[in-house]
C-alpha cells in the first residue's frame, strides 16, 4: 500500500535527515575469519627432496613431465571439458544476477495503453444523459525510484558480487582439478604401458626358459616336472596380461571424457608407450597461509560465507519502510486524434513508502534463517580450510614415501637382475635346478612391476601434491597470470 508522505514531511521529519539514513546498510557487516594455522608443513621423511616455493615455481606445473602430448591433452580439456563448461555458464549465470541487482538502484520505468469500446448503463448513477456508448483511448508512463535508505539494495548488490566471485573461484577450482585429472590418468597410462612391457619381456624369458626345459627333456637331461614348472608359471604370468591391457584402455577411455570427446577418439595418439622421466630433484612446496590465499575452493568457500552474510542485511531491511519518488504521466480520451492535446493529458508525482506493520513474525523469522544460513557457510568454510591442510600433509607424506620407496626398489631390481643371471647360469651348468630359477625370474618380474607401479605413484603423488598447494590454476599472482586463451595459444603454436 501506498502512502502520502507529504504529510510526515510537514510534522517534522526534515528531508536532510532522510538524507542521512541512505548512508547507512543494516545487517552485520562482512570480514574475513581469522583461523590460526601452522607456520610450515610436516615432512617426515629422512632424505627430503630440494624444495622451492610454489609462487616461485611455473605456474604451469606438468611443464616438469616434458611431455608435448600431455600439454595438448591440458590445453584441449580447459577449452572443451564439459565440467569446465558448466562452471563457466555458472559464472555467466552470477554475473548476470549481479547486473539484476545492480539495476534496483536505478528507477523503474513503464508504458501502458488502452484502446476500448464501452458502453453504460442506464440505470448507472454516474450516466448523464446523452450517448451511452463511447471510445476510450488511454496512452501512458509511469516510473519509480526506490531510495535504498536502509542500504537492503547495497546488501543485495553486495551478496551478488559474492556469489560471482564464488562462481569464478568455482571456475578456477574446477580448472585445477580437471588439470590434474587429466595429469593423473596420463601417468597412470603410462605406468599401465611401462608394467606391460614389464610383462611381456618376462615372457618372452619364461618362454625362452620353457623351450630350454624342452630341449633337456628330449636330450634326456630333464625332467617332465621341470617342463610342467616352466609352463605353469608362464601361464600364470600372462593370465596378467588382460587386466593391464584393460587398465589402459580405461585411462584412454577417462582422458578423451576429460577432454570432452568420444571414448576412442584418443585411442590411436595414446596407445603408443612413451617413458615417464625421473621425478625431479626439486619439490615445490609453500606455507599453509600462502596455500589457503591460492587455493580457489578455500576462496569460493569465503565467498559464500560472504554472500550468506550480506543477505542477512537484505532479510533485515525488510523491517523497515521502503522509501520512493513515483510519476504518471500520459492522455486519456475519446478519440485518438485528440490523444496527445494539452486538456488530455494528465500526470501525477510525488514521493511514497511501504512498510510491513505486521506479518505475524514471518521477517524475523526470515532474518533468523539467514543467520543460520551464513553459521552454516562459516562452518563449511572452516571444514574447507581443515581438509585443504589435510590434503596437502597427506600429498607431502605420500609423495615422500613413495620416493624413499622407489630408491629401494631400484637398488632390489639391481639385486634381482644379478640373481637371475646367477641361477640360470648355475641350471645350464647343471650346478642348479629349475625351480630356483623360476624362483629368481619370478622375484624379478615381481620387483620389476613393483618398481614401474612405484614411479607411477611416485608422478601421481606429485601430481597430487601441487593440486593441494593450489596450483594450475593460472591465476597465482599478477605477475604470473596468465589466461586460458593465452595458454591455447603459446602452446598449440608448439605442436
Amino acid at each position: 500500500m501506498r502512502f502520502d508522505i507529504h504529510r510526515i514531511l510537514s510534522r517534522g521529519i526534515p528531508l536532510w535527515a532522510l538524507t542521512m539514513l541512505t548512508s547507512c546498510a543494516v545487517g552485520p557487516n562482512y570480514s574475513a575469519p581469522d583461523l590460526s594455522v601452522p607456520e610450515a608443513f610436516v615432512q617426515e621423511w629422512e632424505e627430503k627432496p630440494a624444495t622451492i616455493s610454489v609462487a616461485e615455481s611455473p605456474v604451469l606445473w606438468w611443464e616438469i613431465l616434458g611431455d608435448e602430448i600431455l600439454t595438448e591433452l591440458i590445453g584441449t580439456a580447459i577449452e572443451a571439458n564439459l565440467d569446465i563448461q558448466i562452471a563457466t555458464a555458472r559464472l555467466r549465470e552470477s554475473r548476470a544476477g549481479r547486473s539484476a541487482a545492480r539495476a534496483d538502484f536505478l528507477p523503474a520505468v513503464g508504458a501502458d495503453g488502452t484502446a476500448a469500446a464501452q458502453r453504460q448503463s442506464e440505470n448507472s448513477p454516474f450516466y448523464g444523459g446523452g450517448d451511452r456508448e463511447t471510445d476510450f483511448y488511454r496512452l501512458g508512463f509511469d516510473a519509480s525510484w526506490e531510495i535504498d535508505v536502509f542500504g537492503g539494495v547495497r546488501r543485495s548488490v553486495e551478496a551478488a558480487g559474492a556469489r560471482e566471485s564464488a562462481a569464478q573461484a568455482g571456475l578456477n577450482d574446477v580448472t585445477r582439478t580437471v588439470m590434474a585429472e587429466v595429469a593423473l590418468n596420463y601417468v597412470q597410462l603410462r605406468g599401465l604401458q611401462k608394467r606391460k612391457i614389464v610383462l611381456l619381456n618376462n615372457i618372452d624369458v619364461q618362454e625362452q626358459t620353457l623351450n630350454f626345459t624342452r630341449n633337456k627333456l628330449i636330450s634326456g637331461l630333464g625332467t617332465e616336472l621341470e617342463v610342467s614348472q616352466t609352463s605353469a608359471q608362464l601361464l600364470s604370468i600372462k593370465s596378467a596380461l588382460p587386466e593391464l591391457e584393460s587398465g589402459i584402455r580405461l585411462r584412454i577411455y577417462q582422458i578423451s571424457i576429460l577432454l570432452g570427446e568420444q571414448p576412442e577418439q584418443r585411442y590411436g595418439q595414446l596407445i603408443t608407450y612413451r617413458p615417464l622421466p625421473q621425478i625431479p630433484a626439486e619439490v615445490f612446496t609453500d606455507t599453509p597461509s600462502d596455500v589457503l590465499r591460492q587455493r580457489p575452493d578455500i576462496q569460493q568457500a569465503e565467498y559464500v560465507l560472504n554472500a550468506e552474510v550480506a543477505d542477512i542485511g537484505v532479510a533485515t531491511a525488510d523491517l523497515f519502510p521502503r522509501f520512493a519518488l513515483f510519476g504518471d504521466v500520459g492522455g486519456v480520451s475519446t478519440a485518438t486524434e485528440n490523444l496527445f492535446d494539452g486538456a488530455s493529458r494528465f500526470w501525477s508525482i510525488g514521493p511514497s513508502f511501504r512498510w510491513s506493520l505486521f506479518q505475524g513474525g514471518k521477517i524475523r523469522a526470515g532474518i533468523e534463517a539467514q543467520e543460520a544460513q551464513a553459521q552454516a557457510a562459516l562452518a563449511q568454510y572452516e571444514k574447507t580450510v581443515l581438509e585443504v591442510l589435510r590434503e596437502v600433509n597427506s600429498a607431502l607424506v605420500e609423495h615422500g614415501y613413495e620416493r624413499q620407496k622407489a630408491q629401494s626398489l631400484r637398488a632390489a631390481r639391481k639385486q634381482s637382475q644379478n640373481s637371475v643371471e646367477l641361477s640360470t647360469t648355475l641350471y645350464q651348468k647343471g650346478l642348479s635346478d629349475i625351480l630356483t630359477v623360476l624362483n629368481t625370474e619370478l622375484l624379478l618380474l615381481r620387483v620389476e612391476d613393483e618398481y614401474a607401479s612405484s614411479l607411477t605413484r611416485e608422478w601421481t603423488s606429485l601430481i597430487r601434491l601441487y593440486k593441494a598447494m593450489g596450483g594450475g590454476w593460472l591465476q597465482r599472482s599478477q605477475s604470473t597470470q596468465l589466461s586460458l586463451k593465452e595458454f591455447r595459444n603459446r602452446y598449440t603454436a608448439r605442436l
